[in-house]
């Protein structure tokens, strides 16, 4: 019997790598249609994965910020995840439309945000960007920019229309854009 199996052996030992091999491939190949590196795609350009989930962080790390007032809670995943899409919908929009941020609009921003009686704190600032967007600023300015975008739009939107119509102006324009957005969302899979 042993004498079977040393003639045999590199039949043996082939048969073993090709099932690996071939158990390898199919692992691949199921991993890949279940996880998309992309978390949708607006008018067929692809949202990265990236860029969602900073935006998500953003107004997540926001609503949390805003919700210490009273009578006020945090944003449900739902709530989160369709502000986002509203956000980058929106400054792609802004963009689309010349809607330009400027980097002097995205430092004021910062520095209201990150100011300590008064005066800007460069620490305070690189500190929350290490904790909350793992140290990398320009990921963080970045959605700074798609924020300011969709505030300059809204502006140029309501440029002109009556104080009392206002609201109701941004939501029509809203709607109608976001819904020709032709959203394709792969995150409500999670």
């Amino acid at each position: 019997m042993l004498r079977f199996y040393r003639r045999h052996i590199k039949t043996f030992i082939w048969v073993i790598v090709l099932s690996f091999v071939a158990w390898g491939i199919g692992t691949l190949s199921i991993s890949t249609n279940d996880s998309s590196p992309y978390a949708g795609s607006i008018r067929g350009q692809k949202i990265t994965q990236k860029e969602f989930m900073m935006t998500m962080r953003f107004y997540d790390l926001l609503t949390r910020r805003q919700g210490k007032e009273p009578k006020s809670e945090p944003l449900s995943y739902e709530q989160l995840r369709a502000l986002t899409w509203q956000t980058i919908i929106v400054s792609r929009e802004a963009k689309q439309q010349g809607v330009e941020v400027t980097d002097e609009e995205i430092k004021a921003e910062i520095e209201k945000l990150f100011s300590v009686a008064g005066s800007f704190s460069l620490i305070l600032y690189q500190d929350w960007v290490h904790q909350n967007f793992d140290g990398r600023s320009r990921d963080f300015e970045e959605v700074i920019r798609k924020y300011l975008a969709v505030q300059n739009i809204r502006q140029k939107v309501l440029t002109r229309i009556p104080e009392a119509e206002r609201e109701n102006h941004w939501v029509k324009w809203l709607t109608n854009t976001i819904g020709s957005a032709q959203l394709k969302d792969f995150t409500d899979k999670v």
